[in-house]
């Protein structure tokens, strides 16, 4: 059996500081900004403006579009590990390190896990694309109990 090549124990503990750094200022950043700035926008989506457009208007754009773009630029970086999985027939390929003792396999096993590295970025992108059309088909928020009144100005 082979097995791929490991990180060092050098490499792992830079590699999971710099992963409970970011993980730290994330959650901090979260409870600071973001869970205070997202409940007042889910209390008085109209008293806010996105790109010039009307906060409840773009709800609907932030759920069908916008959450699968994002995915879509996080798994983006997912097709070199696969084409260069699929170039080898071995997965994972010999420039990839893994965390912990890890067989290597080849043959269909190889090509499938290969191929779902390609084809997930793909079809996140084809769900961002589907939800664009899908935005005009849903309901129009009432803006006539979403007076501008009732927006807090501190």
């Amino acid at each position: 059996m082979e097995y791929a090549n490991e990180y060092t124990k050098k490499e792992k503990l830079v590699r999971f500081s710099l992963l409970a750094l970011f993980g730290i200022v994330a959650v901090v950043a979260n409870n600071v900004w973001l869970q205070p700035l997202l409940t007042d926008f889910d209390e008085h989506p109209h008293c806010y403006e996105l790109f010039g457009l009307n906060g409840a208007d773009t709800i609907w754009h932030l759920l069908f579009v916008g959450l699968p773009v994002s995915l879509f630029l996080i798994t983006s970086f997912m097709p070199p590990t696969g084409i260069a999985g699929l170039k080898e027939g071995r997965y994972p390929p010999r420039a990839m390190k893994v965390y912990k003792p890890t067989v290597v396999k080849t043959g269909v096993t190889a090509y499938l896990r290969s191929s779902v590295l390609l084809l997930l970025p793909l079809f996140v992108l084809l769900v961002a694309v589907w939800g664009s059309q899908q935005v005009d088909k849903m309901p129009v928020i009432d803006k006539e109990r979403l007076g501008v009144h009732l927006c807090s100005k501190t």
